[in-house]
């Protein structure tokens, strides 16, 4: 039945329709699932922010799961709101945090210009970052200006460098004039076969 209903979700969320999520989270809550990453996705989808963070603020303590957590980093992310993503995890021990998580907190500082956060979530991640971690740096010091530092991040991260990763980082030369970087990108990039 969860499963079901998170396919209906999903596809309604990609139309986007805010009516037909609001009548699914009803008779989802009839028969009593609880699919609340779900849910706040869909409602985040439908551009209902407000009922994202009503649905998680209502949600059980037990029932405030790292997805419903991360589900609602995302929505609050992409609607400008991520000063308050960090809020999410306070109290969360790091080795409660998935690379999901830390993802959605890592693309809220890039997108806030918090940097020194960033750089502070980025520091705690103990076992060896994920490449969408790195592509978050990337971005996060690419749009502060930091784009040697963001070099040097690529240059010492232990996975290959993919096409995302360096069209960030080439971005971020173009917006602050640094042909010098673009050119070692360009080298790095011929190095690894990226196209």
């Amino acid at each position: 039945m969860r499963r079901h209903y998170a396919v209906l979700l999903r596809r309604a969320a990609s139309l986007p329709s805010l009516p037909l999520v609001a009548s699914l989270h009803a008779a989802a809550l009839r028969r009593g699932a609880v699919l609340a990453a779900s849910l706040i996705h869909a409602y985040s989808a439908c551009g209902d922010l407000a009922s994202a963070r009503n649905l998680f603020d209502e949600l059980p303590p037990r029932d405030r799961t790292l997805s419903a957590r991360t589900a609602l980093a995302s929505a609050m992310s992409a609607h400008g709101r991520c000063r308050e993503v960090l809020d999410l995890f306070a109290g969360l021990a790091e080795e409660e945090m998935d690379d999901k998580a830390v993802t959605a907190v890592l693309a809220a500082c890039a997108r806030a210009g918090m940097v020194d956060e960033g750089r502070r979530v980025f520091a705690t991640v103990r076992r060896r970052p994920a490449l969408q971690h790195y592509t978050c740096m990337v971005e996060m010091l690419g749009r502060a200006g930091e784009v040697e530092e963001a070099e040097r991040l690529v240059a010492r991260m232990g996975a290959r460098p993919d096409r995302v990763i360096c069209a960030v980082l080439l971005a971020a030369c173009r917006v602050h004039g640094r042909v010098d970087v673009a050119g070692r990108v360009h080298g790095l990039m011929r190095r690894y076969g990226i196209a």
